[in-house]
């Protein structure tokens, strides 16, 4: 089928824009108490700066060693070096008018099947696990297809920019994963803007794993979100990063990309 007929505006969930701002809002009034604490109380004000910074580079220290870790241990995706995925990364950082191509790395994560956008000091990554790369080698292209798209959207989107302005925020009950989730629907509708083929599969493919998703009725799955809806679930839902896989699927469904062909197990 074709891709969505929306703009790359459209592709935004609507509840993204307003828990951002909601986000921002609050990492503007939490760093606007502490500076009216560092210029009422500069003791207090001080040891909660330092604090801050030590955490901040804590942080960072920590994200930057896994990282180092990743580029060590991984393969470089080049014009050379897994082409295809080369390619379809520029393909779609194109598409999506992205300035500038990530750089991307593919390692072995023990069958795990995920990537995973992420930056360093301005430079961009994206991390493909091996077992999803090997999706296209037995399966076709597509799923990694969308998948690849769907972690290019969160660059397009700068999910990663400003996190010291919108760290307070996640840290408040909720509200951090909620933005979360509305992010995973926006990349997920990038994904099948980028590759509406491969969009529902490459969703099945996380609950039924690389083999079985071809079997999954992806209507019935999708289904799911509104047959099972207690209270367990909700509340697992609400501390989530992600949404629940039925709801992403019915999310692209509603988008209007096509169900893939199915072999039902007897």
């Amino acid at each position: 089928m074709d891709a969505p007929q929306l703009t790359l505006d459209q592709l935004v969930y609507g509840r993204e824009r307003w828990l951002f701002g909601a986000m921002v809002l609050v990492g503007v009034l939490i760093y606007a108490v502490i500076g009216v604490i560092v210029y009422t109380d500069p003791s207090t004000g001080g040891v909660i700066i330092f604090y801050g910074v030590l955490f901040a580079l804590a942080g960072f220290f920590v994200h930057a060693l896994a990282l180092g870790r990743i580029r060590g241990n991984g393969v470089l995706v080049s014009a050379t070096q897994f082409p295809l995925l080369n390619r379809l990364v520029a393909s779609h950082a194109q598409r999506l008018g992205l300035s500038y191509t990530p750089t991307v790395y593919v390692l072995e994560s023990g069958g795990i099947l995920n990537a995973f956008a992420t930056k360093l000091l301005g430079r961009k990554f994206v991390i493909v696990n091996a077992d999803v790369l090997a999706l296209a080698v037995r399966q076709g292209e597509a799923v990694v297809s969308f998948i690849v798209g769907h972690e290019l959207g969160h660059h397009w989107r700068g999910h990663l920019k400003w996190r010291w302005l919108t760290t307070p925020g996640r840290l408040v009950p909720y509200l951090g994963a909620a933005y979360s989730r509305a992010c995973e629907f926006t990349c997920d509708r990038v994904g099948a803007y980028c590759e509406p083929n491969g969009a529902i599969a490459g969703l099945l493919v996380l609950a039924a794993g690389s083999w079985l998703h071809q079997h999954v009725n992806a209507h019935e799955f999708a289904r799911q979100a509104e047959a099972d809806r207690g209270f367990w679930i909700r509340r697992a839902e609400l501390v989530s990063s992600h949404p629940r896989l039925p709801r992403r699927v019915a999310a692209l469904f509603e988008l209007g990309v096509a169900s893939p062909a199915t072999e039902p197990l007897a």
